[in-house]
């Protein structure tokens, strides 16, 4: 095997924009004659650890499936028996170069097993993960995130179960930012698509600023050859539309309390498209309380064909989360259409002068924006004319990942800035997990 991508999800069983970019590049690293397949992890629970054989157009995916419960949560990062089918694959499968877009649903030591096994590995950052347990650097409370990774400002954040103490809290949070500091050491490249994300991974975790290289994503254009989609008519309603993956981080919910106030100000002339599944039934659900007595029209999953065919007029992507990158406003672009995000991250950067900018969080602000295109009917042909150049070429961007993928094989590993964490600290952080949980679960005296 000449690639193994290794991520956290895969179509169809999610179609966010980490898992898009993965089957874009594995497909063209395909088409150019490499030997490519992926290792894929996956939502859904099995009794066993396992390991399914699929095929998604072509391409071979090995989607595995973990067993214990909560598996997304940072402090069961760690999976003993996904490491060792980690290994046992890798030296099964032997490729030349693994290629890693992301540790949940895995196991936090992808790219140490890879260096134990002698075969170099590339990380691509496709968000904030690796400095921030709740992954998105979203508090909580709602806020966007800035603060340095460590237990003074992550143990009152992170997700809990209630009944861990305070060492068990700061210990998951202090070796879940010494396990990813030291996966990025061990990396031969770490590529994130922009300079702030960097700058910001850099702040937050001590890694040097130095290790993240600037490679800028390509795009595969989805429609090829047609025609932009057309603005709103003056007679119907403006067709809104959110796509990708439906998680709260997302704003899904802030846009649907959104659109209550531009269904009551403007009844009738604003309409919502969702596209995407949902993170969890529960989020689902809750979600469709809030659009109860709203225009929405729930698409569920998709794909390029149903996105285009759902015909919107304006994109809308209100992250509560620093966005890294933002796939979707490509796609939003190639349909000729003008879009609304958050203040976030890199999506009003990406955006420029296409699109209008609501402070995330903020229903009445991204109302107001909607509501702009209700009322101003020139707005959507001036926005939409001033949508920025393309994202480079899928092929430009592959031939120049493959000058990294040869660097990495040809060129000595970099000198580390961070030790490995010992086998023996995760075993014993699993034994105070077990004893905190067992002091909640015990009957009074012990066993009988």
């Amino acid at each position: 095997m000449d690639v193994l991508h290794v991520i956290h999800q895969f179509p169809p069983e999610s179609r966010g924009g980490s898992e898009s970019y993965a089957f874009d590049v594995a497909q063209r690293q395909r088409a150019l004659g490499l030997d490519v397949q992926v290792l894929s992890g996956s939502k859904h629970w099995q009794p066993a650890v396992a390991l399914v054989a699929d095929t998604v157009e072509g391409l071979p995916v090995h989607r595995l499936h973990r067993d214990d419960l909560y598996f997304d949560h940072h402090a069961k990062m760690w999976h003993p028996e996904v490491e060792a089918l980690f290994r046992e694959r890798l030296a099964a499968w032997r490729p030349k170069l693994v290629h890693v877009h992301h540790w949940v649903r895995l196991t936090c030591n992808l790219v140490e097993i890879c260096a134990s096994a002698g075969v170099p590995a590339v990380v691509t950052l496709h968000d904030y993960y690796t400095s921030c347990p709740r992954a998105f650097r979203r508090r909580a409370d709602d806020a966007a995130c800035r603060r340095p990774l460590g237990p003074d400002a992550c143990s009152t954040c992170v997700p809990k179960h209630g009944y861990e103490s305070a060492a068990e809290l700061d210990a998951g949070v202090q070796l879940f930012a010494d396990h990813y500091r030291a996966e990025l050491s061990a990396a031969r490249a770490v590529l994130v698509s922009v300079g702030s994300t960097a700058a910001l991974l850099s702040a937050a975790t001590g890694v040097p600023r130095a290790r993240y290289e600037v490679l800028p994503l390509g795009y595969r254009p989805r429609w090829p050859g047609l025609a932009s989609l057309a603005g709103p008519r003056r007679d119907a309603p403006v067709r809104f539309a959110f796509w990708g993956g439906i998680g709260r981080h997302k704003g899904v919910d802030v846009l649907l309390r959104a659109l209550h106030r531009c269904h009551a100000e403007r009844p009738g002339r604003a309409e919502l498209h969702l596209l995407g599944g949902a993170e969890s039934e529960a989020f689902e659900q809750e979600l469709r309380r809030l659009a109860e007595g709203l225009p929405v029209v729930w698409h569920g999953p998709f794909d390029a064909k149903g996105l285009r065919a759902a015909a919107p007029h304006v994109g809308v992507f209100p992250s509560t989360c620093l966005e890294t990158h933002g796939l979707v406003l490509d796609e939003c672009f190639e349909l000729g259409l003008p879009c609304i995000t958050s203040d976030l991250g890199a999506l009003p950067e990406r955006a420029g002068g296409a699109g209008l900018v609501a402070a995330a969080g903020d229903p009445a602000g991204l109302a107001a924006a909607m509501l702009r295109f209700v009322d101003e009917p020139e707005l959507w042909g001036t926005l939409a004319d001033r949508r920025p150049p393309p994202s480079p070429s899928l092929d430009t961007h592959v031939d120049a990942l493959l000058a990294v993928y040869d660097r990495a094989r040809n060129q000595p590993a970099p000198v580390p800035f961070a030790p490995a964490v010992a086998g023996l600290r995760r075993v014993r952080f699993l034994q105070q997990q077990r004893e905190s949980a067992l002091g909640r679960a015990a009957r009074p005296g012990g066993p009988i």
